[in-house]
């Protein structure tokens, strides 16, 4: 009864002098109930609360701006136009009048949507209010006073916004540098057509930094005086040095077909033959041959005279067989050297080439809408609106910041370059970032003149001119224009000049606070989605378990990139004090900004861009994320959003470039915010892709239906249920779908690590695609999705099954090597546990770290349960790994055989190096790992009933060692077959270090027993003539210099015994090294050269080989020798038997 009175109390009050408010009887927290009584009858006690819709508060302002509040009487005339609109409402015109106080004291709309209301009223302003006149004339006698809170209010609403327009000094050059600069200087002065420079990955430092070191000096006594001519004594260098190099081959005219190769026509041809004598030996035989000539050719090619028939159509049936196997074996080796080649110099196009697409398509678009399509699209020059009053408020807000003027200095060049890729594809200049990188006496100059641009804020056009790829989004939408995406290659100057200014913009950004929480795109120092993620799942498992109400809105935006208004971007860097020259300067370089498009190499014309940004440089995405930074802070005004908790602040939004998510806890703060967000992109002339957009409500945790959010003009933004929405490429609705996403990313995964496994790819490289290009779609959801240990444990062995049937890993390979890194002698897979596992303890060090307000409440809703930082964790493991793997009795035992006598560092050389075939690495750690299944092991370990003994010698156990170098039946062939071919790459090495002849490859070299010229003479396995009986006087190799002589010797004993066989060698030849000092009088030196068989390299091997100076061999080439050999034995004698 008390409140029933209290309310009729209130409900008697009609004088519009009296304060009157609605908070009373609100309903707290919901700013979208209004808390009014409907007056349907006036004297009753029990009254009805009424809920105003979005519409109609809506209608409720726009009344209230067409009565003209700044004069007296506009409660009236609000209440006569409320009517015109709503005849049958029941609502008084006090309850209107407290109904505006509700909205604008709660926020109901936003500042941005109360300005969008006010002005489509004044495009019928005068309409209104003749209207209203006519119908309503008022007089002095009928208007009421306005109240004095209510004057504070008007003031505050109708402020009309106020309209803004290392090198050293050079010296004196050596006779080799100015032959090199007289060629760059003849090269630059031709100005030839720039072709694509091959890259100098496969090329050796040694061999490429003395010839660097000698340009360098060469171009600091250039006279340059302008950035064209750097740009071109930059590429004359470049083609000066890769002909330097012989690698520059002529340039060859693009060939419309690619025939067969001549290797391959004719085996086919050949094959054609052997069928067509095979008919005609089977008409033969069956007496159906007519032909004399043929009949006679036949007779004498397969000697049919003394040979039967049949005898001949099986040789020729096999022939058939083995040349289309050597068809078969010749394409395989070409696709393994073209895989791997590619995997080396361009990861990406390899992994396209596994998915099956690739930057050229099949199916073109059509040449002249596709640019039209563009040239709409981005010649369209459009402005912002200028009369939006957010601008004048969101100015106000960095007035006080100013970025001090920039200049570039040598240092900042040299600093940026390093982040420049080497081989990306370059823009129109075809300069790679590695001679920008490694030409350092350009340095300076380069800053020279990037200065006088940005002073004079010019630039010229091949700068701002690139080359745009049109790649195809959805292969199943066809070749419309809109269904490919822009990649705009830039000249590598540009973009070194674009990174410098956007590293100083970032500076400034980072130390002036400037960029808001709410965006992660391009922010220093964030995990950039994970962040975003993080704070979503919170949002979603903080709703859940209060049960509390939450509206959630996915905004996409159409074309984002390629819409954003160039007169926008400039106003935002001038607002945010961006310093003169720089905001001029990029002004003027947007002017300037052209492309011209590509679909594959067909060149579809040029295209001006006067709207949107480039997609290729450092520069262009800052300069997105700068535009955008008005929108959060209009967001965060509205103070509307998600509370974690009574204390915490709101969340209204978070964005990732130009993914946006926004959060509201009732139907009327989402409608605002959304608002909003349509009127701020209006405004920059930016649209909503609304078939992307969607919106989600949940009441009490749960989800619920809705009809969307429907906006003021027209559109709707449809609820997006039962369906998930993919949010920064995690799907999600009520809550994050983890069994759904563990499914997708699950397969995902695996298919990955098929085709890279089903590839001809060699082990290192392998491995190395896993980690890059498999691992990756598991790591990024670590911390987001609740992994179990039981389902990264599944992927693990699934990884694991998969490598063992692609003959990879063997079955009973050792588990804990298999994820070591190679420099310490394992496989340096990426153990999927372990890489989820460190992520999530990386991403719990950095919100423990960080002091944004919204990763602390990460942090206290405990969201990421470690305790160790990232190298804590990861130490460990890999230490528990190695010692695991070390005190195994069988898989360690490897290591203690070579514990102290090898060098462990250079033994793991073949496995760093990883060229050896996937299949071979996986046999020779089986072997080491005792794994391969020797009859020792079977009767041993298995405990079968097999003999243990040698199934070759039959006299002792057959282990690994014994049949790779203990067994006598194999002495003279395969071991002697695996040493001489370790020698042979020697003295081939020898043949090429003394100008002898010699083969083009170590392994087509045949020894001749001399050899000698004017430089030295070369002894390949010769009896060496002494007057004393020598026991050893035939070493394997020797070598005769006018003053010295070496004897160098190979052997290839067990790994346990690498030290007793160097020993061995040296003590064995110092008869046969005294006999030739005395009989040549020549100083005499003996070079043991001793590899273990599974790849043991002892300690002094390093010390020996540098005494022969033999610039090319390593020990990794030698290793990888020795390692084929003995892959070879143990597949003909153990697993192929």
């Amino acid at each position: 009864m008390e409140n029933q009175t209290q309310t009729k109390s209130i409900l008697a009050r009609s004088s519009p002098r009296i304060k009157r408010t609605a908070v009373d009887v609100a309903d707290s927290g919901h700013p979208s109930t209004s808390g009014l009584w409907n007056h349907q009858n006036p004297n009753e006690q029990s009254q009805k609360r009424q809920k105003y819709t979005m519409p109609e508060n809506r209608t409720i302002m726009k009344c209230y701006y067409k009565s003209e509040p700044q004069r007296r009487g506009y409660q009236k005339r609000m209440y006569q136009l409320w009517k015109q609109e709503y005849p049958d409402s029941q609502i008084t015109e006090p309850r209107l009048a407290d109904q505006r106080r509700f909205i604008i004291r709660n926020k109901v709309f936003s500042e941005v949507e109360l300005e969008e209301i006010q002005k489509i009223c004044k495009v019928d302003y005068h309409q209104t209010t003749a209207q209203t006149a006519a119908e309503t004339p008022a007089t002095l006698g009928m208007v009421e006073q306005i109240e004095p809170e209510e004057s504070v209010e008007l003031l505050q609403e109708f402020e009309e916004p106020a309209l803004e327009t290392s090198v050293e000094p050079p010296g004196t050059l050596t006779a080799r540098q100015q032959e090199l600069k007289d060629k760059i200087m003849a090269h630059a002065a031709a100005n030839a057509i720039r072709q694509r420079l091959p890259t100098l990955k496969t090329v050796p430092k040694r061999h490429l930094a003395p010839l660097m070191k000698d340009v360098n000096a060469a171009l600091s006594t250039v006279q340059i005086t302008s950035i064209e001519q750097t740009n071109q004594f930059a590429y004359s260098a470049a083609v000066i040095v890769t002909e330097e190099l012989g690698l520059l081959q002529p340039r060859q005219p693009q060939r419309k077909s690619i025939g067969k190769p001549k290797w391959k026509v004719r085996l086919e041809l050949k094959i054609k033959k052997l069928r067509s004598d095979a008919s005609n030996l089977k008409n033969m035989k069956e007496r159906k041959l007519k032909n004399d000539k043929i009949k006679q050719y036949l007779i004498q090619k397969y000697w049919l005279n003394t040979r039967k028939i049949e005898e001949a159509l099986e040789i020729v049936k096999e022939q058939i067989t083995a040349t289309a196997r050597k068809i078969e074996r010749y394409e395989a080796r070409i696709i393994q050297y073209r895989q791997n080649q590619l995997f080396q110099s361009d990861q990406r196009r390899f992994y396209q080439s596994l998915n099956q697409t690739t930057d050229t398509v099949t199916i073109k678009p059509e040449k002249t809408a596709t640019t039209k399509f563009w040239k709409e699209l981005w010649e369209n020059n459009k402005n912002y609106n200028k009369n939006a009053g957010w601008i004048k408020e969101f100015e106000g807000k960095f007035s006080q910041n100013k970025m001090e003027l920039m200049e570039i200095t040598t240092e900042m060049i040299s600093k940026r370059v390093q982040k420049v890729k080497n081989w990306t594809s370059p823009g129109s200049d075809q300069l790679h970032g590695f001679w920008l990188k490694h030409l350092i006496s350009l340095h300076g100059k380069m800053a020279q003149q990037f200065n006088e641009m940005l002073q004079k804020g010019s630039i010229s056009e091949w700068l701002t001119t690139g080359r745009t790829y049109l790649i195809q989004k959805d292969p199943t939408k066809g070749a419309a224009p809109g269904n490919y995406r822009p990649i705009t290659c830039l000249p590598t100057m540009f973009k070194l000049l674009a990174g410098i200014i956007a590293d100083r913009i970032q500076d400034y950004l980072e130390e002036k606070n400037i960029l808001p929480d709410e965006q992660k795109g391009n922010k220093w120092k964030s995990r950039g989605t994970k962040d975003q993620l993080l704070i979503d799942k919170m949002i979603l498992e903080n709703c859940k378990s209060r049960k509390a109400n939450l509206h959630m809105t996915w905004i996409d935006y159409k074309k984002a990139f390629d819409s954003l208004p160039h007169s926008w971007i400039i106003k935002c860097l001038d607002a945010i004090g961006i310093c003169k020259t720089v905001g001029t300067f990029i002004e003027n370089m947007m002017e300037h900004w052209k492309t011209e498009l590509f679909v594959g190499n067909e060149s579809y014309g040029l295209v001006n861009i006067r709207r949107g940004i480039f997609q290729g440089d450092s520069l262009s995405p800052l300069l997105f994320i700068i535009a955008m930074i008005p929108l959060s802070t209009i967001l965060q005004k509205t103070n509307l959003g998600y509370q974690i908790s009574k204390n915490s602040h709101k969340i209204s939004h978070l964005m990732y470039m130009d993914d946006l998510k926004l959060y509201g806890k009732t139907e009327t703060e989402i409608q605002s915010l959304t608002n909003t967000v349509r009127i701020f992109s209006t405004d920059i002339n930016m649209e909503f892709g609304l078939d992307k957009c969607s919106t989600v409500v949940l009441k009490k945790g749960k989800i619920i239906e809705s009809e969307g959010i429907n906006m003021p003009n027209g559109q709707t933004i449809k609820c997006h249920q039962p369906e998930a929405y993919k949010y920064l490429g995690i799907l999600q609705l009520d809550n994050i779908k983890h069994e759904h996403v563990k499914t997708v990313v699950s397969k995902e995964y695996t298919q990955r690590v098929r085709k890279i496994l089903k590839s001809k790819l060699n082990g290192g490289n392998t491995i190395k695609a896993i980690n890059t290009w498999a691992i990756p779609v598991i790591r990024y959801t670590a911390g987001i999705i609740n992994w179990t240990q039981m389902e990264l444990d599944n992927l693990d062995r699934k990884t694991r099954k998969l490598m063992t049937i692609h003959h990879s890993l063997h079955p009973r390979s050792d588990v804990d090597r298999l994820y070591l890194p190679r420099r310490s002698g394992g496989r340096g897979l990426l153990q999927v546990k372990q890489a989820v596992k460190e992520e999530e303890h990386a991403l719990a060090e950095y919100v423990k770290q960080s002091e944004e307000p919204a990763l602390i409440e990460v942090k206290n809703q405990k969201l990421l349960k470690t305790q160790q930082t990232k190298n804590q964790y990861k130490k460990t493991a890999l230490q528990t790994r190695a010692d695991s793997w070390h005190n195994k009795t069988l898989h360690g035992k490897f290591l203690d055989k070579i514990e102290g006598k090898a060098d462990k560092e250079k033994t793991w050389l073949w496995l760093t190096n990883g060229t050896l075939k996937k299949e071979t690495e996986g046999l020779i750690l089986a072997a080491q790992e005792q794994a391969i299944r020797t009859n020792a092991i079977k009767a041993k370990i298995e405990k079968s009933a097999d003999d243990p003994k040698c199934r070759l010698c039959k006299e002792t156990d057959e282990t690994i060692d014994h049949i790779l170098s203990c067994c006598k039946k194999i002495a003279q062939t395969d071991y002697k077959q695996r040493h001489n071919y370790v020698a042979q790459m020697i003295h081939w090495n020898l043949c090429l270090k003394y100008h002898l002849p010699a083969a083009k490859n170590w392994w087509d070299h045949k020894p001749a027993k001399v050899l000698e010229n004017e430089h030295a003479k070369i002894l390949w396995d010769f009896r060496i003539q002494t007057d004393k009986v020598l026991e050893h006087n035939t070493p394997d190799i020797t070598v005769v210099e006018k003053n010295k002589v070496w004897i160098i010797d190979v052997a290839i004993p067990g790994d346990s015994r690498i030290d007793e066989k160097q020993q061995e060698k040296l003590s064995r030849y110092q008869d046969l090294k005294i006999e030739l000092q005395r009989l040549w009088q020549k100083p005499v030196q003996v070079v043991p050269v001793v590899m273990g068989t599974l790849g043991a390299v002892p300690k002094d091997l390093s010390r020996h080989l540098e005494t022969i100076d033999i610039d090319k061999i390593t020990i990794c080439q030698l290793q990888k020798a020795t390692l084929l050999g003995s892959a070879h034995i143990i597949r003909k004698y153990i697993t192929q038997s």
